[in-house]
């Protein structure tokens, strides 16, 4: 009975030894898990924090370039969403820009020439017209580098009455052009026939002139005759 008894008692207690070891165990693994999901906690709460900072200063960069839509992303959107002149920001030159005044000025005015760039175009396809579909996206990465993917659908025929328009007034324009040129040369051409008539007169009357004065000859007679007579009456004539 001793034996049993002993047997029976040996029995129990590693029975409530090893209970004891998986209750510690169990003890063990959630306190581990306990810290584990902690840590988690903390680490998620970090990265809110600043995902939160990020937010935060995207909003006062917006202010600074309202044209544009300012993101925060890690890549280049590709898709036809219509949507132009969005700006993708990679969130660790969010950062960057934040802890170095010198890296936000520079950025800031990276920024600032992608949207004139983007105002530029925009105002280039309103002048053309007939634009039905645009899409207009921008990256700049970690290292401020930028990106840029664009699509544009026009429609010529929304123009089409206009370019007849433009087809007309333009023809117009060349006939009264040509109706003035013709005019023009009319014009001219009669002034330089008036000009050879009166050049041909004034020649003729010259020569009018030049003949009277090259043809003396009753003034010549005369002299003739008042020389015969000196000479006969003993005058001396010199020449």
């Amino acid at each position: 009975m001793a034996v049993s008894s002993l047997g029976t008692y040996n029995n129990v207690y590693e029975g409530v030894s090893v209970m004891q070891k998986k209750d510690a165990e169990t003890s063990g693994q959630k306190r581990a898990g306990d810290v584990h999901r902690t840590s988690g906690i903390i680490m998620e709460k970090t990265e809110k924090t600043k995902e939160t900072d990020n937010e935060e200063y995207l909003r006062s960069l917006q202010k600074q370039v309202p044209y544009t839509k300012l993101e925060i992303g890690s890549a280049l959107s590709m898709k036809k969403d219509k949507r132009a002149g969005v700006i993708t920001v990679n969130p660790k030159l969010l950062e960057k820009m934040q802890k170095d005044p010198e890296a936000a000025a520079q950025y800031t005015q990276k920024l600032k020439d992608i949207e004139r760039a983007e105002r530029t175009a925009n105002a280039y396809y309103n002048s053309l017209g007939g634009v039905v579909e645009r899409t207009s996206h921008w990256y700049v990465d970690e290292e401020g580098n930028h990106y840029h993917f664009a699509y544009t659908r026009r429609d010529d025929r929304l123009n089409k009455k206009i370019r007849e328009e433009t087809k007309k007034n333009t023809e117009k324009h060349i006939e009264k052009t040509r109706k003035n040129a013709r005019e023009k040369a009319e014009k001219l051409e009669e002034q330089l026939e008036k000009k050879a008539e009166g050049a041909k007169e004034k020649e003729k009357n010259q020569e009018t002139k030049t003949k009277e004065i090259e043809s003396p000859e009753p003034w010549e007679e005369v002299q003739q005759l008042i020389d015969t007579i000196m000479i006969d009456e003993g005058f001396d004539l010199k020449i």
